[in-house]
Formats: C-alpha cells, structure tokens, sequence
C-alpha cells in the first residue's frame, strides 16, 4: 500500500491534501503533519484582530477540515526529512517513512540579526501571533496607555496591519498619533502597482497613520525602537512594536538536497516536483523559481499557494498511478488587494483599481470563494453582514453578566 505524507497544513499543504482526497487513488495510505491544530488564512487575520470575524472563521481546527477516516492527521514538530531514506522525523522522536512526500513547512519570520527584534517584536503571520497582539493591545488600554503602536516593515502584511490597528486603537479613543510604520526601503508595498500603492498612501494620510521609509532599525526592547534615518539615530517609544518586516523559507528545507535561490526557497521542476527526486512535491513559501533557475521569485501569497495546491494534488496522484507526473505550475496573478477597514479597501484587478466599499466586497468575495468549505464561508457571511465589532463586543458583555 502506497503511503502519502504531507507535511505543513497551511495553504499549499491544506488544500493539495483535501484535493488528494477528493480523488484518492485504490489503496493509498495518507498522512498529514502539522505542529498546529488549526489552519490559518491568513489574509483575514486583519478582521480577527479588529473583532470583525472569529477565530472558527480565520483558523478553523484542522479536524473539521480533514474528512474523517480519510486521513491521519498527526501533531507534531517535524525535526528532519530525509528524502534519499523517504523518512519524516519528528521532535518526539516518531519515524515516518513515505513512498511520497508533499513538503510545504511554510515560512518563519525574518528578523535580520537586529539586536532584540526577536524576543521584543510581536510577527503577524499566524493566529498565535494575532493572540499575542491582541492580548498586548487589551493590556495597553487597560493600563490607559496613550504610546503608539509601531510596525516594522511597510509591504502588505505590515501596511494591512497598520490600517487594523488604527481601527482598533481608534475605537478605543485616545488622541495623537496611534501608529507608525518604520520601512527600510524608498517606498512601501514592493511588489505591487503603481495605482495600488498611490491609493494606498493616501489612505494612510486619511487615517492619520505616520510612514517612515528609508529608516534602518537597529535595535528593539521592551519599550520601543531604536532605528536610523538619514545618519541620524533616533529612539522610539511605543506600546508594542508588531514586526512584519519579511519571512523566510522553514529551516526544516535546510537539508535538503536541493539548489537555494537565497531567501526565496528551493528550486523545483514546473510539476513541483524535487529535481533527482520525483516522489518529493514542494510548494508554497519554500519555492523559488519552478523550472528554471533565473527570474522573478514566486510571491509569497494565498493564491500563489492555492495555484499549486491544485497542481501538487493531481500530480501526486498522477504519479502514484501511472508514474509520470504531467500538469505544469504557472501562476495566474489575479489580482491584489489591500484591506483599509471594515468597509473599505483597495483593490487592483488585472491594472483596474478600486478603493472604498466596492473594492472591500471584491476583496470579501475573493476570499470567501477561497475559505476552506460551506460551513466556513456561511459563518464568514453572516458576520460580514452582522453587527460591527463593537456592537458585537457589547452583546457579549450582556451575555457575560446575564451570566
């Protein structure tokens, strides 16, 4: 019996699996590793932070994703992949041998050697990261803090994060500066269009958040930053400093055989696969450049992920049957967007660019057609479409006392 192991449940794993599934070969055993018991999407934690949407709807619990029978889902670190042995190695010390591997361990945060960032910056890439902040915000207002909150890195995870935190700090009144962003680079959000990214300083003007560019960090604590900025060297205080100043690819891909193109992964062939290694499939943030070895990195996205989730998935199960896996990954850029608030975005799809509400409900309808099952999607509707978050926040409060 062939046995299947995917390890990292996140966009490209989570998806390639329940694709798998979908169409499982006679006889193939299947089992998935991850370290967390639930999946994020990612691009809707701006809405958990502010109180817009649940945690059931931005990280549902894997065991309600993975149908049941289907699959061993295991929990775990996993410490070592040996591809030449087909071996996954756990922390506890669990063995797992494979006949295919779908490897997709996702990213780490990069905090670049500055002094502090790791043990005093607060990443936002996943939900525990959207806890932590979360809880450090609940702490500042109880404590009647009036400091800013900084955010380190002005590409979309730092700029989206930026709109939310106003939202969120607005609500709680208080005047002055709520937030700045510190970005090491001549402009913010790399990457994206000309339009978008116009629209988006204005945006930022509008919602008094202060953007510092050029701006080299030197060192974070417990209070603040310290950063440099035209040869001069000033200190910041702020009540939390959230840092979104990049990823890298999981140091689980260190050992692999494989040729590195720098922070952007390893190379794969067009059919995902591992070069030498046909029965090992790579995706998501771990890849570089499939099918050549020069040229514009994949972007580190959802939809890039999703993309090759749908490749991984029907290549697997080519291989396993006939032993050649045909489709070929191409991404299909579809569009960008950029959440501002709860009813307002930006959105640029295919070079037309829209703000306010309509580009907010593309960006919802986008997402919505990309949450993982029905059951997600209706929850995710009818808070959309519910009270705002602070009449939310009241109705628990008479709940709590009801109690």
């Amino acid at each position: 019996m062939a046995h299947v192991v995917f390890v990292g449940l996140g966009f490209g794993g989570l998806y390639a699996l329940r694709k798998f599934l979908d169409d499982r070969p006679e006889g193939v055993r299947v089992t998935a590793i991850d370290r967390r018991d639930r999946f994020v999407f990612t691009p809707l934690l701006y809405e958990y932070l502010a109180g817009e949407l649940d945690p059931d709807v931005v990280a549902p619990r894997l065991e309600t994703l993975v149908p049941e029978g289907e699959a061993e889902v295991v929990r775990g670190e996993v410490s070592a992949v040996d591809v030449r042995a087909r071996e996954v190695r756990l922390a506890g010390g669990r063995t797992i041998g494979f006949d295919v591997l779908v490897l997709a361990p996702g990213s780490v945060p990069a905090f670049h050697g500055v002094k502090g960032a790791e043990q005093h910056g607060l990443p936002f890439y996943s939900f525990e990261d959207a806890e932590r902040l979360r809880t450090t915000l609940r702490v500042r207002a109880w404590a009647g803090g009036t400091q800013p909150a900084c955010v380190v890195g002005g590409g979309v995870v730092g700029i989206e994060l930026a709109f939310a935190l106003s939202e969120l700090l607005g609500r709680e009144g208080g005047g002055g500066e709520q937030v700045v962003v510190l970005e090491a680079l001549g402009d913010i959000l790399g990457g994206m269009s000309d339009g978008l990214r116009k629209m988006a300083w204005s945006k930022l003007r509008d919602a008094g958040i202060r953007v510092r560019t050029d701006v080299r960090v030197l060192e974070v604590d417990d209070l603040g930053v310290t950063f440099r900025e035209g040869g001069k060297t000033e200190r910041f205080d702020a009540a939390v400093v959230a840092w979104t100043a990049g990823i890298q690819p999981s140091p689980l891909l260190r050992n692999l055989p494989a040729e590195w193109h720098g922070r952007h992964g390893v190379r794969v062939e067009r059919t995902l696969q591992l070069p030498g290694y046909p029965y090992v499939f790579v995706l998501g943030d771990a890849i570089s450049y499939p099918g050549r070895a020069v040229g514009s990195p994949i972007p580190d996205t959802a939809q890039a992920a999703l993309q090759q989730a749908d490749v991984c998935a029907a290549n697997v199960r080519d291989w396993l049957t006939t032993g050649l896996a045909q489709r070929e990954y191409r991404l299909n850029h579809q569009g960008d967007f950029l959440r501002v608030s709860r009813g307002a975005a930006i959105a640029d799809v295919r070079g037309v660019v829209l703000d306010g509400l309509a580009a907010a409900l593309a960006r919802r309808a986008a997402y919505v057609v990309r949450l993982p099952d029905w059951a997600v999607r209706t929850t995710a509707i009818r808070q959309w479409l519910g009270p705002g978050p602070e009449e939310r926040e009241e109705e628990r409060g008479e709940e709590r006392r009801a109690a």
